[in-house]
């Protein structure tokens, strides 16, 4: 879209504002920086940047001090809701995984800037990533690494997309760990969260766990409806 905005759906059949969903709209940055790192190719980056740069701006505009909490969002779609206990469902704060994909489509537009040569813009995007990782902490985590959302999905971005100072991220890995254990070593995550659950978890020393969750079969888990 004109606004740096992607529509939720391509072809756009639903309206013209109907863009700009968290974790949807990134795949601006996601898609052509994963095509280069499966094919080596800088020209899917030459072609894409401008659109890849047209989304951070999106997001800075509709920000606050580069807090990004407006605008609507799907969220972790799809994460844990159990039927008739809805104290147990896995909500995540909507704007807490914006503010993170916000930061993740900004480090991968530096990403893209130091492939194609462009030094300048990797010393703005830096200085705009900073300001969005400031703007998380200040909103949605504490000092020891506590989130406001208490979710598999929000510790699994936060330390994912190196939202976290260094010396509290193990804390956070841990309080993963702990939420899984909650579960019965089961997964709450949706969209947004599954795909680096287990990365996180590897990443942080927690391999065995990560097996547990990829190996459970019983609801819901991976293996359940196989």
């Amino acid at each position: 879209l004109p606004s740096g905005a992607v529509p939720h759906v391509i072809p756009n059949v639903l309206g013209k504002n109907d863009g700009g969903s968290t974790g949807w709209s990134d795949v601006s940055t996601i898609v052509p920086w994963n095509m280069y790192l499966a094919y080596g190719d800088k020209r899917i980056l030459e072609r894409q940047y401008p659109s890849m740069t047209a989304w951070i701006a999106y997001m800075v505009d509709h920000s606050h001090d580069y807090l990004w909490n407006t605008g609507s969002h799907f969220g972790d779609w799809l994460f844990y809701w159990p039927e008739g206990h809805g104290e147990r469902a896995a909500i995540t704060d909507s704007y807490l995984i914006a503010q993170t994909f916000f930061a993740h489509s900004t480090q991968l537009v530096i990403d893209a800037a130091r492939v194609l040569g462009h030094p300048e813009d990797v010393e703005h995007y830096s200085d705009v990533l900073q300001k969005v990782k400031a703007a998380f902490l200040r909103e949605y985590a504490t000092p020891d690494g506590r989130l406001v959302s208490n979710t598999q999905t929000a510790y699994v971005l936060a330390l994912q997309f190196d939202m976290l100072p260094e010396n509290i991220r193990q804390a956070a890995a841990g309080r993963l760990v702990q939420n899984i254990r909650d579960y019965n070593n089961h997964l709450t995550t949706g969209f947004l969260g599954t795909p680096y659950l287990c990365h996180v978890l590897s990443r942080f020393g927690y391999t065995n766990v990560a097996y547990t969750l990829l190996l459970q079969q019983t609801y819901p888990s991976w293996l359940y409806p196989v």
